[in-house]
């Protein structure tokens, strides 16, 4: 079960991480708004629309308001979406330093 939650975080912070930079790149004033405030406003959102909280399945029967797993979730999901940002741009590096060479 905790597995579960697990995977469907990083399914959840692969969302944050795409939505994120299309709104960046389509709506031209959300550029001046920090990615890392933008990315955490997305990942609550996104936890309180999907009814998804890493916390209660993790056995935490001591939250007694759902709203606040969202909330912790929510952050965790946004800073797991930068390592997501950095994991893709590294393979995307990678994958233009191997044409260059070809």
């Amino acid at each position: 079960m905790l597995t579960d939650a697990l995977a469907t975080l990083l399914y959840l912070a692969v969302v944050v991480e795409f939505a994120t930079e299309a709104l960046r790149s389509a709506i031209p004033f959300i550029r001046r708004v920090p990615a890392q405030l933008l990315s955490a406003a997305l990942g609550i959102l996104v936890c309180y629309l999907t009814g998804r909280g890493l916390l209660a399945p993790a056995g935490g029967g001591f939250i007694r308001c759902v709203y606040f797993d969202y909330l912790l979730t929510g952050l965790i999901i946004s800073r797991g979406a930068g390592v997501m940002h950095d994991f893709i741009g590294a393979f995307s590096n990678l994958g233009r330093r191997l044409l260059r060479k070809i």
